[in-house]
């Protein structure tokens, strides 16, 4: 529920300023990682709303837990990128201007 909340606050946004006029990256990380996996529910949607302009970024320190856990690496869905440290990721979109909104 709260993985589909995330993605309509996005597609919100996009509507409310203009796909071209708001930048919106979406950082999973923890148990939210599976949003940007091949195992989400959300899976089109997200591979949809990736070529929309909508940046997704998952945590690279909660995918190496889940391989560490499982013995297999977390697959991303096209167009979702790794970054190290998801929390990191947030912490410098934040100190470039942009607003934390968590669902």
């Amino acid at each position: 529920r709260t993985q589909k909340i995330a993605l309509n606050n996005a597609v919100n946004l996009q509507k409310q300023y203009g796909i071209d006029n708001v930048a919106i990256e979406i950082v999973a990380y923890g148990p939210g990682l599976n949003l940007l996996t091949s195992k989400s529910g959300q899976a089109d949607r997200v591979e949809s709303l990736a070529m929309s302009d909508i940046t997704f970024s998952a945590c690279g320190n909660t995918m190496a837990k889940v391989a560490k856990k499982t013995g297999k690496m977390p697959v991303l869905l096209e167009g979702v990128q790794q970054v190290t440290a998801g929390v990191g990721q947030i912490m410098e979109l934040q100190e470039q201007g942009y607003a934390y909104v968590r669902p």
